[in-house]
């Protein structure tokens, strides 16, 4: 048997690999040198430590008449380096009970690539394998070994390669189907769509940040659909509609048998949004980081102790600053942040704005049973240069509002330019007839804060006013303090007065 142990070193047998043609052994008669074609898949690249030089000659060797490329180092630190340059389909480790560092370079290839294999090569009477491969996933390779033995286990590492390459581009096609609605081929996008393939993974809380109208809905949704649990219910709970009382009763229900059972029982399994998660009052806030404590030891515990739920919450505001003005929890946010996902806002990505405008006219085009309209390039150049205070959904409305009102079946700079005139004026015209200076200001504050969906610090910011006195503005009007349950709904109003 020829063995790589005993010094002595035979023509080892070859196996066929995949997508590799027959090697030719040096010395042969018929052997003839191959061109390879332009069509020809690239050979796979292997890297092989070992601190022997006539060890690690051996192997090259062997790995380069079976059609691949071989890369040699003689130490950790050359491995490390040569992982930080260069994509390897194999990694083999001789000599691995004297090798120093060993966490660190499996780390390393780990980090470098999922679908890299490791083949490590321990003496007979080693205990390294069975110790460290529960911490340590590779094969190990007992000597004295075969050829055979070798080439086998390259075989499988190779197809096991190939395998998780497969399955990780299967998985990409799936969460670009499985985020459609997010649009966008910008680097902002394709970041957040990265971020969202490692974070649907992962179980703990996640919290998405972004501004008004960028999309953290869809982000969660989009999250939810990515991950193991797309198959079970996603509930959206969002807190500035809900008091204390209300909030408690949505997630914990009634208790009552035949009663409501509550969002945690009926999206066992699934996922929770907690959106506007800054609206919370402070007092639930506790109860809400208690919750939240509990599902991060239970997952770290592997126990059953909590809710078997993925909780996401999201955000219009800057969580941090309200954290140190006393306005949210320390431990909430703590527990909240594990992971971060951050919607780009749309005036950072005005490349996506021809791609989002299709889309938006395809789906106008599906409702209205009619074919999409087009739209000008110089109706386009108006869309890219405007600040988009509103985000994506500012550029939905308008597109909807421009097929509404033109019938035509091409979208003109001039049916949009009205509706870019100025964000925070709606049309008063014939309804402005009549009106006092101050129920116009009323009007136009109450349009604002409506299409701003009650957040202040928007309206306040498209008004040019401070936020004390939008504020006491709202208030007059009768809407509840700011803050408060309802903060954006008005809870009464007098009747306009006929001047």
């Amino acid at each position: 048997m020829n063995e790589y142990a005993s010094g002595a070193h035979h023509e080892p047998q070859i196996l066929q690999f995949p997508g590799s043609s027959p090697p030719t052994v040096q010395g042969s008669a018929d052997s003839t040198p191959e061109t390879p074609t332009d069509s020809a898949p690239a050979p796979q690249s292997v890297l092989v430590f070992s601190p022997r030089p006539g060890a690690r000659q051996l192997l090259a060797d062997d790995v380069r008449k079976r059609g691949m490329s071989v890369c040699e180092t003689d130490s950790p630190d050359a491995m490390l380096f040569h992982l930080s340059r260069q994509e390897f389909q194999i990694c083999i480790i001789d000599d691995a009970d004297n090798v120093s560092r060993l966490q660190e370079v499996n780390a390393a290839i780990r980090n470098h690539s999922r679908s890299a294999q490791i083949l490590c090569i321990v003496s007979e009477d080693s205990r390294w394998g069975r110790e460290t491969v529960p911490t340590f996933e590779c094969e190990i390779i007992e000597r004295p070994f075969s050829a055979t033995r070798f080439g086998a286990s390259l075989l499988t590492a190779i197809q096991k390669c190939e395998l998780i390459r497969e399955n990780e581009n299967l998985k990409r096609q799936l969460l670009n189907r499985n985020l459609m609605d997010l649009v966008g081929s910008t680097a902002a996008m394709q970041a957040l769509r990265e971020s969202i393939r490692i974070a649907a993974d992962d179980d703990r809380t996640v919290l998405v940040r972004g501004e008004s109208g960028s999309g953290t809905t869809l982000i969660a949704e989009g999250l939810h659909r990515c991950s193991r649990r797309a198959e079970k219910p996603f509930l959206r709970i969002d807190c500035s509609l809900h008091s204390v009382e209300t909030l408690e009763h949505q997630l914990f229900g009634d208790g009552s048998e035949g009663g409501f059972p509550g969002y945690l029982n009926m999206a066992d399994g699934g996922s929770v949004l907690l959106d506007n998660v800054e609206t919370v009052a402070l007092p639930f806030q506790k109860r809400l980081a208690q919750l939240l404590e509990q599902r991060a030891t239970s997952i770290l515990n592997g126990t059953v102790d909590s809710p078997n739920i993925r909780f996401i919450a999201a955000t219009h505001s800057d969580l941090n600053r309200l954290a140190m003005e006393g306005r949210f929890r320390d431990d909430l946010l703590q527990h909240l942040s594990g992971i971060t996902l951050q919607s780009p806002p749309l005036r950072v990505r005005h490349n996506d704005i021809p791609l989002l405008v299709e889309h938006f006219i395809g789906e106008i085009s599906l409702k209205e049973g009619r074919p999409p309209r087009s739209i000008s390039t110089d109706a386009l150049q108006l869309l890219e240069g405007h600040s988009w205070p509103g985000n994506v959904r500012e550029l939905q409305n308008i597109v909807e509002r421009s097929c509404t009102t033109d019938v035509g079946g091409v979208i003109t700079a001039d049916s949009l330019r009205p509706w870019l005139q100025n964000e925070a004026v709606e049309d008063i015209s014939v309804d402005g007839v009549g009106m006092t200076l101050r129920e116009m200001e009323r009007k136009l504050i109450e349009s604002t804060f409506a299409r701003c969906n009650g957040n202040r610090e928007r309206t306040a910011q498209i008004l040019k006013i401070g936020l004390r006195t939008l504020s006491g503005k709202l208030r007059e009007y009768g809407y509840p303090p700011r803050g408060g349950p309802g903060s954006n709904l008005k809870i009464h109003a007098p009747e306009r007065q006929a001047a």
